[in-house]
Formats: structure tokens, sequence, C-alpha cells
């Protein structure tokens, strides 16, 4: 099991009722980049909160009173 690449605190997502398609797909998509399907995943999803961010979305909950 590797370990976190930062002290940064993780959390851990199961995804469920991932259609078996897009899970294949996926799997290609992170073998044609030569890194684990985690690796894959993670560089998505953060590439899309980025853009997100780039158009002005806020992206953080309200702190809790």
């Amino acid at each position: 099991m590797t370990k976190p690449k930062t002290n940064q605190t993780t959390r851990d997502f199961l995804l469920r009722d991932l259609p078996l398609d897009v899970a294949e797909k996926l799997k290609v998509a992170a073998s044609l980049h030569r890194t684990p399907m985690k690796d894959y995943i993670l560089t998505v999803l953060e590439t899309h909160l980025k853009e997100l961010e780039r158009k002005g979305i806020t992206l953080s909950l309200p702190k809790g009173k």
C-alpha cells in the first residue's frame, strides 16, 4: 500500500454502481497514461476542479458555527 505523497489529510471514497463501460474506459485511459487508475482519476478530478475555479466558481463549504 502506498502512502500519500504529502502530509495532506485524505478521505476515502467508494464509487458504487459505476457503469461497466465507464470503468473499462477509465482503466484503458489510465493504461494509456501509464499510471494507476487511482492516480488517473485523481488527476482528472483535480483538473476539473481547477477549471471550475478558473471560471470563478467557489468550491468551498460554508464553515459551521
